[in-house]
């Protein structure tokens, strides 16, 4: 089965998650828009907009993530104001802060990009892998048969 652009629909819905993987979220943003409104294949809207998701919740989670040690960079500015001394005045101990959230930042990057690939490599075979917080979202909003 092709697509409007004359491809197989496989491989329209893996070059969703090769984008979301190599190059982020704008360019995905594009090409998920032009799948909404063009393509008529359910595999490669639900496919365009699960890599579309996952490609946002992991950016929103590595941006909370990101804020952790800002607060306590900020507690450690306040403390400073008044000269108390708590555990959070340390520079070392803010650096190994600092450190422990940019490994869990990498782990969560890592996985996103583990997970794409998969997904990648199972819709060429038309296939896919059921990602639990995204698939309510994607039967609500994503199958043109519920839009009218």
């Amino acid at each position: 089965m092709k697509s409007k652009l004359g491809i197989h629909i496989g491989f329209l819905a893996c070059l969703c998650f090769l984008v979301g993987y190599f190059f982020g979220s704008v360019p995905l943003v594009l090409l998920v828009g032009y799948i909404l409104i063009a393509e008529d294949s359910d595999f490669v809207r639900v496919s365009a907009v699960k890599s579309l998701l996952i490609v946002l919740m992991v950016d929103v989670l590595v941006l909370l993530i990101g804020l952790l040690p800002d607060l306590f960079d900020f507690i450690n500015w306040f403390t400073r104001i008044f000269n108390a001394d708590t555990q959070f005045n340390n520079t070392e101990a803010i650096a190994k802060i600092n450190q422990i959230f940019d490994f869990i930042v990498w782990i969560v990057r890592f996985c996103e990009k583990i997970l794409m690939m998969l997904l990648a490599f199972m819709a060429c075979g038309m296939k896919t892998i059921k990602v639990p917080f995204v698939e309510g979202l994607i039967a609500k909003y994503a199958r043109k048969d519920r839009q009218q």
